[in-house]
């Protein structure tokens, strides 16, 4: 086999790489931007109910956000599992401003009037709008179809080894509904993925829920 046609297969083999490489990759882009665009919607919402389970080796953290008009409120409780200690957060919003109580063990402690958080805690595909971030983001991550809980489900992949991110979306809403963040060593050595599970109610957050505890309870500091 002469030179030239070494050179025009190997040109061949190149160019249909490149194309498959940009064929999967627009694939995914289009999968990513649907996915945004479902998620938006239910970003938006003023009046939801988010419930993040959080569990690793050391720790399991459940947290809950209720979020109705102008007012907002969110839970927090994590336990140490070695201990069996838990730690209780309650952050009360409106507007831009929070109450905040944590109970750990035999201590309350109250801090008033800080600072408060964005509207929303559903989390989001975001490039807005670059396709050149876009199509960053859809090469250098997998994406399967695998059934979780009964419903069917993105599964986007990215990073390596312990630092590897696996996002379960919705195909249906676009919403995060569960999640493996790295991992985590405990302090006897044994090394277990980090879980999150996320589930979501819309449009039935009432105004009970709102309601902070008597602060007489607390400690308060400046």
């Amino acid at each position: 086999m002469n030179r030239k046609k070494v050179i025009l297969m190997v040109g061949l083999v190149i160019f249909i790489c490149v194309v498959l490489f940009l064929g999967f990759t627009i694939r995914k882009m289009v999968i990513l931007n649907g996915l945004a665009k479902k998620v938006e919607t239910y970003a938006k919402s003023d009046n939801y109910y988010e419930k993040i389970v959080n569990e690793s080796a050391s720790t399991k953290t459940v947290t809950e956000y209720y979020c109705k008009g102008n007012n907002a409120v969110l839970f927090l409780n994590t336990t140490v599992k070695s201990t069996g200690q838990t730690r209780v957060l309650m952050n009360y919003y409106k507007g831009e401003k929070a109450n905040s109580y944590f109970n750990v063990g035999e201590q309350k402690v109250a801090i008033l009037d800080s600072q408060g958080i964005g509207r929303s805690m559903i989390v989001a595909l975001d490039y807005d709008d670059d396709l050149w971030l876009l199509f960053q983001m859809a090469a250098t991550m997998s994406i399967r179809t695998e059934e979780w809980n009964d419903k069917e489900c993105y599964v986007v992949t990215y990073g390596r080894g312990s630092n590897e991110t696996v996002n379960y979306h919705e195909k249906e809403t676009g919403l995060l509904i569960k999640a493996k963040e790295g991992t985590q060593t405990d302090e006897n050595g044994n090394t277990s993925d980090c879980m999150v599970e996320y589930t979501y109610e819309f449009g039935n957050v009432q105004d009970s829920v709102f309601v902070e505890p008597d602060l007489a309870e607390y400690k308060i500091e400046e």
